[in-house]
């Protein structure tokens, strides 16, 4: 009887040792996955939607930026960027002169952001430096560059005087567009300015 107890024994010990069939890693792996991955797909929405959110929060701000500094401005001299840079564009070659000549084509490749690493290369280098004599005449101080962490976005700014029949003009609707790596618009922000006496 002894023996016939240990040989069940080792038997039984034999089995839950001998591990698992193949089916049965198979099934259990399908299960694990099918139970993670809406966990994963979860985690990759929220990590989508904070990049997203960061980026609209960053183009904002950029858009409120500038219209700060143009209501610093005297009513006067707020002019559009196309009105204000468009000769940046004038001596650099026939591919830029749709820009040059043209508002649409100004504002698909014009931005008033650079940055260090922007300037690194060579043809911006060259705009920047035509930028920064045209800033300050048309904003009355010295341009500050932005950090490197902006370099993917764009700004234009565009004004509207003609918005009410009184000459000259008393009122600009001002608007500012930030675009962001895939050229798309992430931000608007409108604005109206007035003449005061």
């Amino acid at each position: 009887m002894k023996v016939f107890r240990n040989f069940i024994f080792h038997k039984k010990l034999f089995s839950i040792i001998r591990g698992f069939s193949l089916i049965e890693i198979v099934m259990v792996l399908g299960l694990a996955a099918a139970i993670v991955y809406p966990f994963t797909k979860m985690f990759t929405y929220g990590l989508q939607g904070s990049y997203e959110t960061y980026e609209h929060i960053v183009a904002y701000n950029l858009a409120r930026d500038k219209i700060e500094e143009v209501k610093s401005l005297p009513f006067d001299i707020v002019k559009s960027d196309f009105e204000n840079f468009r000769d940046i564009y004038s001596e650099m070659g026939n591919d830029y002169m749709e820009a040059y000549g043209t508002k649409d084509g100004f504002e698909k490749i014009f931005s008033d952001i650079y940055t260090p690493e922007r300037i690194k290369d060579e043809n911006e280098k060259v705009m920047y430096e035509k930028f920064m004599q045209l800033y300050k005449g048309s904003y009355k101080r010295e341009y500050s560059l932005y950090p490197d962490e902006v370099s993917p976005y764009r700004r234009i700014l565009d004004v509207d005087d003609k918005i009410e029949t009184k000459v000259p003009p008393r009122l600009k609707k001002i608007t500012v567009r930030v675009f962001g790596k895939r050229g798309t618009r992430i931000a608007e922000v409108v604005t109206l300015i007035s003449l005061h006496k």
